[in-house]
């Protein structure tokens, strides 16, 4: 028989699920987003265990890889080898799945891809009640949608990659650490490095073959790019054929040997009915840029020189500026506006 509860607990609870509801919507990010519900689970359900569990793709069949880069919690409780296994397997579109084990309730939700990543969620109790089900379904639920507006309204439609408008958000957060002295490396000889890539002649492949096929050569190209990053680096797609990367913490060396090899990939694919596609890259260090449009305008005037001498090749702003190739941008105002 279900147990009545009094006025003022059925106000505690409501106001507990708008609070929640608030402070999930108010999110613009989908790792602060899965903390928040991470969160709210905690809140609203009194004695719940919870873990939000990442998957590094592609899992294989029993194992599970957790990403030690990852700013999300760590578990809460042990994650078992048969837990992973049903988190594994679990369908990414199937509704949160309860089960019994070892005297313990347990309701896992896939919780679908975030940041290149996907993501379940993990909840037990010695024995789920109907109401703290529905309490957990419905967050579920709330989650869900308002994780696929999100993800609508940050991503590129074609490749998936993330937007313009991302890129401007990440860029900001990362010139805001470093002025704040947050992102500083322990390693001085490591920087964070912003690369812009645009795919050599691509009208040609339009006129040529038709934008269908531009279409295709330019979802290859996506996945080239995010399969010769690391999960921590960041992928966008400008516009066009022009596509921006925000690789975290390397060397000079580093980066000029991870923007080398995204070239030889491109160079050496072998695209559908197009054949040999090549890709022009400027890059340069995030330092002591005063905003995000001033350090997308210094990788912007290395892809250029790439471009206007030879194309299929990477270049350093800060090496040009060396030599004499570039003059030093002259800004006044903040009157570029690239974003």
């Amino acid at each position: 028989m279900p147990i009545a509860l009094s006025p003022s607990r059925q106000s505690e609870i409501t106001h507990d699920v708008i609070k929640s509801v608030v402070h999930l919507t108010a999110q613009r990010d989908e790792l602060t987003l899965l903390r928040s519900l991470l969160g709210s689970v905690l809140e609203m359900l009194p004695g719940v265990q919870a873990s939000l569990i990442c998957l590094v793709p592609p899992p294989e069949p029993g194992m599970w890889v957790p990403d030690e880069t990852s700013p999300l919690p760590k578990p809460m409780f042990q994650i078992t080898d048969w837990l992973m296994a049903e988190v594994v397997y679990l369908d990414a579109e199937a509704p949160a799945r309860q089960f019994i084990r070892d005297g313990l309730d347990y309701l896992v939700s896939s919780l679908g891809i975030q940041e290149d990543r996907r993501m379940a969620i993990v909840m037990r109790l010695p024995q789920w009640t109907p109401a703290d089900l529905r309490i957990a379904q419905g967050m579920l639920n709330i989650y869900t949608n308002f994780a696929r507006v999100l993800f609508d309204s940050e991503r590129d439609t074609l490749t998936g990659l993330y937007n313009r408008k991302k890129l401007e958000q990440k860029l900001s957060e990362v010139l805001a650490g470093r002025i704040s002295g947050s992102n500083r490396q322990g390693d001085q000889d490591t920087a964070d490095y912003l690369a812009v890539f645009d795919i050599d002649r691509f009208k040609r492949v339009n006129d040529n073959f038709g934008h269908l096929i531009g279409d295709e050569v330019l979802l290859i190209f996506a996945g080239l790019m995010r399969n010769a990053l690391r999960d921590v680096d960041w992928v966008f797609r400008y516009g066009g054929e022009e596509f921006v990367a925000l690789i975290k913490g390397v060397s000079p060396a580093t980066i000029a040997a991870i923007l080398e090899r995204i070239r030889l990939k491109v160079q050496d694919h072998n695209f559908p009915q197009v054949g040999q596609v090549t890709v022009s890259i400027g890059f340069t260090s995030i330092a002591d840029q005063q905003l995000p449009p001033y350090v997308f305008e210094e990788a912007d005037k290395a892809l250029y020189y790439a471009k206007e001498h030879g194309r299929n090749q990477v270049c350093d702003y800060r090496e040009l500026l060396s030599r004499g190739e570039l003059a030093p941008e002259k800004v006044s105002g903040g009157s570029i506006e690239l974003f």
